[in-house]
């Protein structure tokens, strides 16, 4: 009788069974015995059970073995408060980003009207140069003219400086009223001038790029007629020879 033994497995799951040499029968040629060990290959297979897998198999299983069961789903009050903590957060989340809006559009508005204290005290300086041009004389020698044409250059480059810096004046005198860029200091009645027009000009404005850096002070027109136009014009006092007629009449009768 022939033996095999069991080696052990092939890539693919098969056992593979020898022929023991020693223990074969003499006189079989070598397709006998070919025969004979592929005869024992195929019953081997036959027995093994049905269900057996490969190793790839068992490896994907045990990876879907491992992976974490889902949680049971939370009961409805625990949901409830999931929700009012999200919405906690989304309320937190904008209040954020809402207050670092705020924070930079201050930031810019600071930056952009950084020199604003500044140029309001310089105003006064300007205010006492422009002043004392009016009291220049009209007529002068050659040192003062010299002079008084040096304190104007100063004047108009210091205007330019401004300029260049968003500092330019309004107010004019025949531009109507607004309270958001004039003060008015007194009312008058002015004859053909309208309702809240300007008449007088006492102390210019100036305004800061988009910002009222000072408003102007100006009288305004209240609308109304001078009180001298509205009276009446009296009677022409009476020639003085005429008083003595009338006075000389009066005695002769009396007599």
């Amino acid at each position: 009788m022939k033996k095999e033994k069991k080696k052990k497995p092939t890539p693919d799951g098969a056992p593979v069974v020898e022929l023991d040499e020693a223990t074969a029968p003499k006189g079989l040629s070598l397709q006998e015995m070919a025969d004979a060990l592929g005869a024992q290959m195929e019953q081997a297979r036959e027995e093994e059970p049905a269900t057996a897998e490969r190793p790839d198999t068992q490896a994907a299983e045990k990876k879907e073995s491992a992976k974490p069961t889902p949680a049971p789903l939370a009961d409805e009050e625990t949901q409830k408060k999931l929700r009012e903590l999200e919405e906690t957060v989304k309320q937190l989340v904008a209040e954020n980003r809402n207050q670092k809006t705020r924070l930079e559009n201050d930031f810019r508005t600071k930056l952009k009207y950084a020199g604003e204290g500044f140029f309001r005290e310089f105003l006064l300086v300007k205010d006492d140069l422009e002043k004392a041009l009016t009291f220049a004389p009209q007529e002068s020698d050659e040192k003062t003219t010299a002079f008084v044409d040096g304190v104007r250059h100063l004047n108009s480059a210091i205007d330019a400086v401004l300029k260049r810096h968003g500092i330019e004046p309004f107010g004019a005198v025949g531009e109507t009223f607004d309270p958001n860029l004039h003060q008015a200091m007194r009312m008058a009645d002015v004859a053909g001038k309208p309702l809240n027009e300007i008449t007088t000009q006492y102390l210019k404005g100036w305004r800061y790029q988009d910002r009222v850096l000072r408003p102007a002070m100006v009288e305004v027109a209240s609308g109304n007629a001078p009180a001298d136009a509205e009276r009446p014009a009296e009677e022409a006092p009476a020639p003085l020879n005429e008083v003595k007629e009338s006075t000389n009449d009066t005695e002769g009768s009396n007599g």
